[in-house]
């Protein structure tokens, strides 16, 4: 997939259940789709951009068989992805986050057979928005509980101390030429979106504001937004700036749809278009 001359690559950590209790777990028998139908089915799709000069990462997916007590080594990671399509793990220079739920970012590091929490992508700086990252450090220390999937930052300390972390304070900033993000809040406190703009072609990673095809309905709410009113609006105007760009919208946690875009049918409602 090629945004102009930006190379992108969708990298799927396979197929999950979402359990009402919000843990997660990996779907490994496929027959299993046809009884689990739903919300509680979710994809986890980290993205890769190579933009020539630097190689990015939307996202950190859970990093499931990285840690040395993890007993299933042989499931898709974010190691395993980066292989797949000729990268080695020194080769990305920069993680955008959408927000610090774990399913998001507990692949940017894992616990070796030394007991220490070491970084995953040891070159990358890690850009999230400085109110994301107090509000998960409010969550452990306020023991606040969260509706589904989480904040759990233990081992984000340790990347924290070792300074590899970038805090954003603004809601519109270019990380990179033609990168930037845009903070959306509503899912989270400090939630942002990323606009990859290369030439006249437009994405946009949409992390849990527009996490599968299903959210693009006007009235969609999703049950673990922090502030559903702000969720939607936001989730509606870019469903809107979307739609007037004609640009491809990339979904983290669809099953099937991973990519498309948004067009008006003849009732002027937005539709889905593979």
């Amino acid at each position: 997939m090629r945004n102009d001359h930006f190379r992108m690559e969708q990298l799927s950590e396979g197929i999950f259940e979402i359990t009402p209790a919000g843990s997660i777990r990996k779907i490994r028998d496929l027959k299993l789709l046809h009884e689990l139908k739903g919300p509680s089915l979710v994809g986890l799709d980290p993205v890769l951009i190579d933009t020539g000069k630097a190689c990015i990462l939307l996202d950190a997916g859970l990093g499931i068989g990285l840690d040395s007590l993890e007993t299933d080594h042989e499931t898709s990671n974010i190691l395993t992805n980066l292989e797949i399509f000729g990268y080695k793990p020194e080769d990305i220079t920069d993680v955008i986050l959408t927000h610090l739920h774990y399913d998001h970012v507990a692949g940017l590091s894992f616990t070796g057979t030394d007991n220490q929490v070491t970084a995953t992508l040891p070159n990358a700086r890690i850009h999230v928005q400085k109110a994301e990252w107090e509000a998960a450090l409010d969550s452990i220390q306020n023991h606040q509980a969260t509706q589904g999937i989480g904040y759990e930052p233990d081992d984000l300390y340790r990347l924290a101390a070792e300074d590899r972390f970038v805090f954003l304070e603004k809601e519109n900033q270019e990380i990179l030429p033609g990168i930037t993000i845009i903070r959306t809040g509503g899912h989270s406190a400090g939630h942002q979106v990323v606009r990859i703009r290369q030439g006249p072609q437009t994405s946009y990673f949409c992390g849990d504001l527009i996490p599968s095809e299903h959210f693009l309905q006007p009235f969609a709410i999703g049950k673990s937004d922090i502030e559903p009113i702000k969720a939607r609006k936001a989730r509606t105007l870019l469903i809107q700036q979307a739609c007037r760009e004609k640009a491809t919208l990339l979904f983290y946690h669809s099953v099937y749809n991973k990519t498309g875009t948004v067009v008006r049918d003849k009732h002027h409602r937005f539709i889905f278009k593979k």
